[in-house]
């Protein structure tokens, strides 16, 4: 620059050079570069963008500007189109033409006028935007920090993936010694994969030796039931006494093992000196420098830990845990998938046994009932199942009357000969209740289930009786339980096996033990149904003995009740009787009147009660007439009362009227004995499409709600109102009933506060 220059520029000194100058704001951002050959322009420039506080260098012609790039990367450039020499837009061709520069944004400016082909001419060399001056600073600030922040941007992706080279070395390092444990890792979680039970699990683990995890021994524990103790699954390359030692040890114990186990978390021991120093009790049993401890987890639960002993100190770096971790995991999951396989063949072999007992349990309950009650028929059916489904032999053994001792009812075996033979030494001798086994089960209720029969204690245990069948006919295995009907032990049920390769398993218990509460109920049932029908049978004989003696007693009493009655009617008419005379021949006639009465109930209640019903007689009759008739008979004995007469409607059909007065007269006088003596009885006679209806109605106290559904039951009777006396003895009720239903009607009671109703309905044919 010359010394006029200088001195006009003053503020150029300390940054200009032979390429051009730079703004003493030195920064680590981006840079802007100013273009132009003014410079009062750059200097209006510079003063314009101050306030983005970025790195402004200066170019006096588009050679400078040129040098300018070679040296740096700019975010920007500023470009004045008219310029001497080189201008504007041959300046762009040039920057847009080097590989480095040809991407840095240009922005135009010019102070000439801006016409469209100026616009296209400075597109065309590769602006960005084009300025006219005078512009804003504002909006030029606005445009320059754009791509300010595009360049920071851009510069932040170079730093980026500069850094992803650097790390791309150490990541190949890592992956390749990532590499060797995916690979074993790979190998083992295979084999652990096609594992099924935990066996197979410890076989894929341990099988190709513990070069594979780098260790010289390795161990896995397992929880036992209780989760206090680890237990020893399978070890491999630990002295036998140390084995032995640590076979077992209490979760409380303070080991590597059992912490990693209640702290949920692996435990690293990098060198003999570490973990002697945390266990010190365990100096005697020193067989490895480093040890690995890592519980084997599953969805929150401990399942055991896996433990590694290593040869030579070692630092347990990030990828060594991953891997370790990553094989506990794996042996975590294959031991919990071997457990969840182990539960379902069990769930399964449950549902088989559950599913075979059920069918014997039907096809015990489908031969029971085909019994038909039969005892004979059922003890059998009883033993036929026991040893069809459970054992060799079925002795069925029942209480005796006195509950004193156990009789055999029924004895099966597989072989006719032991059947036929041994077991006839069971039969003639009943087990005494409390005595052996089988009266113990029936004393206590308590079930005896010997899988492996010690024939020594039981042949001591016997009684004398049965010990000549042990010795003949012996067996392995034997079931007795008990015979429970009602909460009461009533006998008791036993089965033998005599081979020594199948003895009975707690399953065969519940099995007989469910097919003896079958048979205790059938049993209970049967000799149910047995005892009624003796009860029945007896109640039957005794029922019609007492009503053909009630007949016939009956019947022999109407003839001299007849001679009774006809001898106090002449003496009625008989001239010159006294008052006392007069009244003493009354009361004869109404005393042979009522025992008629009473005689002629028990003839019908004997002929309903027999089957026979009461025999009708139908005729033509009017129901009006009758009931006015009946009613004028009761009032000449109850002169005293009033009894009200209603008649509508069609009152013909054809009844028995001697029947319907009887009807009538039992109804009218069980209106009048239980109601109030002032009070009135209402008697209504109507007509229904195909029906007469009756109605008798007292006032008075109500029925009882529960003596209403044995109102028509025979000698049934309520309590008779207050001041009077009834001498029913209960038939009335029931003999209206059956008389009504043998015209095929129906007869009903209604009875409330306001009164009691008897509505009685006639078919008229």
């Amino acid at each position: 620059m010359s010394k006029s220059r200088e001195a006009l520029f003053p503020f150029h000194d300390s940054s200009e050079s032979a390429w051009g100058t730079v703004s003493p704001r030195e920064s680590k951002g981006p840079s802007v570069l100013l273009v132009d050959d003014n410079p009062a322009n750059l200097l209006s420039l510079e003063a314009i963008l101050a306030p983005l506080e970025v790195r402004l260098a200066k170019a006096y012609s588009g050679e400078q500007a040129l040098r300018l790039l070679l040296a740096e990367e700019f975010a920007v450039i500023l470009l004045d189109v008219q310029m001497v020499g080189m201008d504007g837009y041959e300046t762009a061709t040039l920057i847009k033409q080097r590989e480095r520069t040809r991407n840095i944004p240009i922005i135009f400016l010019t102070a000439y006028g801006r016409d469209e082909a100026d616009v296209k001419a400075g597109y065309a060399h590769g602006a960005v935007d084009y300025l006219q001056k005078p512009f804003s600073g504002d909006v030029l600030r606005s445009k320059v920090a754009v791509f300010l922040e595009l360049f920071q941007a851009q510069e932040q992706v170079r730093r980026q993936a500069e850094l992803l080279r650097q790390q791309e070395a150490v990541s190949r390092q890592a992956a390749h010694r990532a590499a060797s444990y995916i690979s074993r890792l790979q190998a083992l979680t295979s084999g652990l994969a096609e594992a099924t039970s935990t066996e197979q699990v410890m076989q894929a683990l341990f099988e190709p030796g513990l070069a594979p995890l780098g260790a010289v021994a390795g161990s896995v524990c397992l929880l036992d039931a209780s989760g206090q103790t680890l237990e020893v699954a399978q070890s491999l390359g630990y002295p036998e006494a140390l084995s032995r030692r640590w076979g077992q040890v209490p979760l409380s114990a303070s080991t590597p093992l059992t912490d990693a186990i209640r702290e949920t978390k692996p435990q690293w021991l990098g060198s003999r000196a570490e973990w002697m120093e945390r266990y010190p009790h365990m100096a005697d049993g020193a067989f490895s420098h480093a040890i690995a401890a890592l519980p084997l987890l599953v969805k929150g639960r401990t399942l055991g830990v896996i433990g590694l002993s290593f040869s030579q100190d070692r630092t347990f770096n990030e990828d060594d845990r991953a891997f370790f971790t990553a094989v506990a995991h794996a042996c975590a999951q294959a031991i919990d998938r071997a457990q969840l396989y182990e539960e379902e063949r069990l769930a399964n072999e449950k549902v088989r046994a559950a599913a075979a007992r059920l069918q014997v349990l039907a096809e015990a309950s489908d031969a029971f009932s085909e019994a038909h009650r039969d005892l004979p028929s059922l003890f059998d059916a009883i033993a036929v199942q026991v040893v069809r489904h459970l054992g060799d032999s079925c002795v069925l053994n029942l209480l005796s009357a006195s509950g004193e001792q156990l009789e055999p009812v029924c004895l099966r075996h597989v072989d006719p000969a032991i059947q036929q033979g041994g077991l006839e030494v069971v039969s003639s001798h009943p087990a005494r209740l409390g005595a052996g086994l089988t009266g113990r089960v029936a004393q206590t209720g308590q079930s005896v289930f010997i899988p492996k029969v010690d024939r020594e204690a039981l042949y001591a245990q016997a009684q004398p009786e049965y010990r000549t069948a042990i010795e003949r006919y012996p067996f392995s295995s034997c079931l007795i339980v008990p015979l429970r009907a009602q909460g009461r032990v009533i006998g008791t049920l036993a089965t033998t096996r005599s081979s020594q390769t199948r003895p009975f398993t707690p399953e065969d218990l519940r099995l007989l033990e469910e097919l003896a509460n079958k048979a205790a109920l059938s049993i209970e049932n049967a000799r149910f149904f047995h005892q009624q029908l003796l009860d029945k049978e007896e109640l039957r004989h005794r029922t019609e003995f007492e009503q053909q003696l009630i007949g016939i007693v009956s019947h022999d009493l109407r003839n001299p009740l007849g001679a009774i009655a006809m001898a106090a009617g002449l003496l009625e008419a008989s001239p010159g009787l006294g008052e006392r005379q007069l009244k003493a021949a009354h009361r004869i006639v109404s005393s042979c009147e009522r025992a008629t009465r009473l005689i002629r109930d028990f003839l019908d209640f004997t002929q309903a009660r027999l089957g026979n019903g009461i025999p009708l007689q139908r005729r033509p009759m009017n129901l009006h007439d009758v009931t006015r008739h009946v009613v004028d008979e009761v009032l000449q004995v109850h002169p005293e009362r009033q009894v009200q007469v209603e008649t509508s409607g069609e009152g013909h059909g054809e009844w028995d009227p001697d029947r319907i007065a009887q009807v009538l007269t039992n109804l009218v006088g069980n209106a009048l004995a239980y109601s109030p003596p002032g009070t009135p009885v209402r008697v209504r006679t109507d007509s229904a499409p195909g029906f007469a209806l009756l109605e008798v109605h007292n006032q008075g106290t109500p029925i009882p709600a529960e003596m209403l559904p044995r109102l028509f039951e025979p000698l049934t009777r309520g309590e008779p109102t207050h001041g009077t006396r009834s001498r029913s003895i209960g038939l009335g009720l029931y003999i209206v009933r059956e008389i009504i239903r043998g015209h095929g009607g129906s007869v009903h009671v209604a009875s409330t506060e306001s009164g009691t109703t008897f509505t009685v309905r006639l078919p008229r044919a």
